[in-house]
């Protein structure tokens, strides 16, 4: 999971944070609403780590509320804590299945993030299997099949490698506004197979000669 992936939803993230935490906001108690306004206001500044301690703290006061809980991963993970994130993402994925909603935007954010933030960590059991729910419930959306296989990628099975970088450049219209497959050429986690001649040949049909 690579630098590449991280960070191509910097310009998304602060738009939905502005609506989402507006909403929050407006039909919360004053002081809810005070700490939810400077709490946006401090990550739309990328002061993530004031964001983080109001997200939090309002994550702790309402703990149903979805919003507060996954931006306060969000701010984490801007922070590169991953680890650290993983615990208020999986807090966020597990109020959405008791009725909390998001947007589909949203929920392809926390799943990307997520996977990315348990393939840093290590987790790469949790990753994968995260990437295959996403990719049942969502099989249109390319970085899902990218995700997978940057994580087989560090198994070292170069079968499903190749086959959900396929699938992933199938999907490529279908990226959120303002994102793009990164090109697996340049993304650390399939360079032990820039020399494989499979690799070679995929990458040359996909997206020609380097």
């Amino acid at each position: 999971m690579t630098a590449i992936i991280r960070k191509r939803f910097c310009l998304l993230l602060p738009l939905l944070l502005y609506t989402s935490a507006l909403c929050l906001a407006q039909a919360a108690p004053q002081s809810d609403q005070q700490l939810a306004e400077q709490a946006k206001r401090a990550y739309l500044a990328g002061d993530y780590a004031s964001a983080e301690q109001d997200f939090h703290q309002l994550a702790q006061r309402q703990p149903s509320n979805i919003v507060a809980v996954m931006y306060w991963g969000h701010a984490l993970f801007q922070q590169q804590k991953y680890s650290q994130a993983v615990g208020p993402y999986e807090k966020a994925r597990e109020l959405e299945k008791t009725g909390k909603t998001l947007s589909d935007e949203q929920r392809r954010i926390l799943t990307d993030q997520l996977t990315i933030a348990y393939g840093i960590s290590g987790q790469l059991k949790q990753a994968n299997a995260l990437l295959h729910e996403a990719i049942k419930q969502d099989p249109g959306y390319p970085l899902n099949y990218y995700n997978l296989a940057c994580a087989y990628a560090e198994e070292g099975n170069k079968r499903e490698v190749l086959t959900n970088l396929s699938l992933a450049f199938e999907h490529k219209d279908h990226v959120l506004k303002g994102e793009k497959i990164p090109d697996p050429r340049s993304d650390s986690s399939f360079q032990k197979y820039l020399q494989d001649p499979d690799f070679i040949q995929l990458m040359n049909k996909l997206e020609g000669p380097a």
